[in-house]
């Protein structure tokens, strides 16, 4: 059995990563203030446009391009949640994979601040190889990288792209209902379900006895 996990609000909280990233562009741009007005524009309207109002309403003497280079490309300050590291701990048995979507540069700073090299054997960031979920080819990377493995399960939470190619291409499917995460109110389309990461490892052993009965 091959597990794949996701990254953003499923092995981390990516509000963490939110914070984080203000919390740098604050700094380069000298004003702790400036971090308040992010994240309340954040809470109240999104990511679209926060460094443009932030430009705006300070009237800033710098570029869009600059914050949002800053806010990408810093080493996030984050950490793996006791609940994850419980689930990738029990992953070591098996193969381990990622497939994330996103920057390269911005998720692989995140894989190593998490310190994610110990868990994942095979970390797949979508944007180096051109493509992103929810497209089949990230999947068929995996496959490809464990061609003698018959058994796939994908970890994740977004039910708006993350399981339509793993459930088209046979995998197993788990969709981690993050109570932070923005997706936590969209319907469900993996095989199963859980609110509770501890459910996963139990979902996981039933897949693996099942898979060994065969």
């Amino acid at each position: 059995m091959v597990i794949v996990f996701d990254l953003d609000d499923t092995l981390y909280d990516e509000i963490d990563f939110v914070k984080s990233g203000f919390r740098e562009v604050s700094k380069y741009l000298g004003k702790n203030e400036y971090y308040d007005f992010m994240y309340d524009i954040f809470l109240k309207e999104g990511s679209g446009k926060i460094f443009n109002r932030l430009i705006e309403k300070f009237s800033l003497d710098v570029s869009l391009q600059k914050l949002i280079e800053i806010y990408r490309f810093h080493k996030p300050q984050i950490k793996l949640p006791k609940d994850s590291l419980r689930v990738l701990r029990f992953a070591k048995k098996y193969k381990t994979a990622l497939i994330s979507d996103g920057h390269y540069i911005m998720q692989q700073n995140k894989f190593n601040a998490l310190n994610l090299e110990k868990f994942i054997e095979y970390p797949i960031f979508t944007d180096f190889y051109h493509t992103k979920k929810p497209k089949l080819k990230p999947f068929k990377i995996v496959m490809e990288k464990y061609v003698n493995k018959k058994n796939f399960v994908y970890i994740s939470d977004n039910p708006k792209k993350d399981f339509f190619a793993p459930n088209e291409l046979g995998w197993k499917t788990i969709r981690y209902k993050n109570p932070n995460g923005i997706y936590k109110h969209i319907e469900n389309n993996a095989h199963y379900e859980v609110e509770n990461k501890e459910e996963i490892i139990e979902i996981l052993t039933k897949l693996n006895k099942m898979y060994n009965s065969r």
